[in-house]
């Protein structure tokens, strides 16, 4: 499951089988990204952990 979790609750997930990949990520990124906000609005923090699929170039470049 990748979720995406505000204060409000949870506003997307996707349900994956099998372990997820980096082309995978990026696709969820790129559907819930329209609903966020430039920082410091709401829903402007993306707080992602150090696995290995969130370090590509592309998921960098989406997000900064």
């Amino acid at each position: 499951i990748i979720p995406t979790i505000t204060l409000d609750g949870i506003i997307a997930y996707d349900i994956v089988e099998g372990p997820v990949n980096m082309e995978q990520f990026l696709r969820f990124l790129k559907e819930v990204m329209p609903f966020t906000n430039p920082y410091p609005g709401p829903c402007s923090v993306l707080i992602m952990d150090n696995c290995c699929i969130h370090h590509g170039e592309d998921i960098h470049c989406l997000v900064e």
